[in-house]
């Protein structure tokens, strides 16, 4: 990861590792990739609005005990390839197929 760490440098973007929080909007904003629970669990300690994961090669929005998590889909080992753009103020999402 420190690669990324250096990427994101490099660029003024910030490297949340494993996953983490961040606020836009006035929401609440949790991220992970999905496929280690403890990386989760210490997003969801920090109480988002919305938790976006990865890991699964197809779209998921789902609404469990008050949370949002939205996975987008994937580039990759996925049939279609998806990615999704979350209005963060309104909900509103939208899962788009990417041509392969």
């Amino acid at each position: 990861m420190p690669e990324l760490r250096r990427a994101a440098e490099e660029f003024g973007a910030v490297c949340l590792g494993w996953g983490g929080l961040f606020e836009l909007a006035g929401k609440r904003v949790g991220v992970a990739h999905g496929h280690m629970t403890s990386d989760i669990r210490q997003v969801l300690a920090q109480r988002p609005d919305y938790l976006l994961t990865g890991h699964a090669h197809y779209p998921i929005d789902v609404v469990i005990h008050g949370l949002r998590r939205i996975n987008p889909g994937a580039l990759s080992r996925a049939d279609p390839f998806t990615v999704a753009l979350l209005e963060v103020e309104s909900g509103t999402l939208q899962v788009l197929e990417v041509a392969q």
